[in-house]
């Protein structure tokens, strides 16, 4: 049955709230979607008029990361797991897809922080969020996606460069359809669902209801548009880490408010790292000040000091 991304989000953050000590794994037969990350601007990586045209949802996830495109030839995953360190939960949950994958016949790799790749090529990107209650970790799977809708949703709408864009995706990423024996994309969700789950829940009725509560949050205008401030200053970075914007409204020389957006992974809330700035005159010295005393590594996980002093 499919549903709303925004389901998935809130379902795998009510297991991850409310599952007990239990992990969980489930797949995602969603409508066409594009999902943000949730340190990311909207206005820079979404094509929203081509949204509206060819009919695609928006939404927001709770983990950082990238923008992923989601069609009928994609589907997602989640694990929700109790404990370990990033890598460790990552290292193990995509192993263990890789190993589904391999007794299908597709000899999957782990490449970079958060990828897999067959013949060279990508076809999962993953992303994770953790709380005192454990990890989230999901991913998508190409299956057959349409790879001009994905650029022409993800790239400003300009020919030449979606063109290009095309071409270039092409170069790098792979669907699995042909290589999985022909079974459908159905078949393939479940053979998932079989190997990695020992038994089905299903939720009681009050706890649906906390879910599709949970659901509304993640479909509101506030969640999904909420990470767009107004901004007097703003500059852009990419460290080995990912991609960083800043974003400050400053008014009378002090900074008012402040948000940073991008691709990286987060230990804890990047909002809190950004209040560590409001108040203070927006000059070297003084910015220098407040960044001496933080230790970024402990928001933004590869982050240092130095990183966010060049930034600024």
């Amino acid at each position: 049955m499919k549903r709303h991304a925004a389901y998935y989000l809130a379902l795998e953050k009510w297991l991850l709230d409310h599952g007990g000590s239990n992990q969980y794994f489930f797949t995602w037969d969603i409508f066409p979607t594009i999902v943000c990350g949730k340190h990311q601007l909207l206005e820079t990586e979404v094509n929203l008029d081509y949204l509206k045209k060819i009919g695609v949802e928006l939404t927001r996830r709770h983990s950082g990361g990238g923008t992923v495109f989601a069609d009928e030839g994609d589907f997602m995953f989640s694990f929700i797991k109790r404990s370990g360190r990033k890598d460790e939960v990552f290292g193990e949950s995509l192993s263990e897809i890789a190993d589904v994958l391999k007794s299908m016949g597709v000899e999957a790799e782990r490449s970079g922080r958060n990828d897999l790749l067959f013949k060279g090529k990508k076809f999962s990107g993953n992303a994770y969020y953790r709380n005192e209650n454990g990890w989230i970790l999901h991913g998508t799977m190409m299956y057959d996606v349409d790879v001009e809708k994905l650029v022409r949703a993800l790239t400003p709408d300009n020919e030449k460069l979606i063109s290009k864009g095309i071409e270039s995706v092409r170069q790098r990423v792979i669907n699995l359809k042909p290589y999985l024996g022909g079974r459908t994309r159905e078949e393939v969700m479940t053979e998932f669902e079989r190997q990695m789950s020992s038994k089905y829940i299903i939720p009681e009725m009050d706890e649906r209801d906390e879910i599709l509560s949970i659901e509304r949050e993640y479909e509101s205008d506030a969640w999904i548009w909420g990470n767009n401030p107004p901004y007097t200053f703003s500059n852009r970075k990419r460290f080995d880490w990912g991609l960083i914007e800043v974003r400050a409204d400053v008014k009378g020389g002090v900074v008012k408010s402040m948000n940073m957006t991008g691709d990286f992974f987060c230990h804890k809330d990047v909002a809190e790292l950004c209040g560590k700035f409001v108040g203070t005159r927006f000059t070297k010295d003084e910015m220098a000040k407040v960044i001496d005393g933080l230790n970024v590594g402990e928001w933004i996980v590869g982050g240092r000091n130095c990183d966010i002093l060049e930034l600024f």
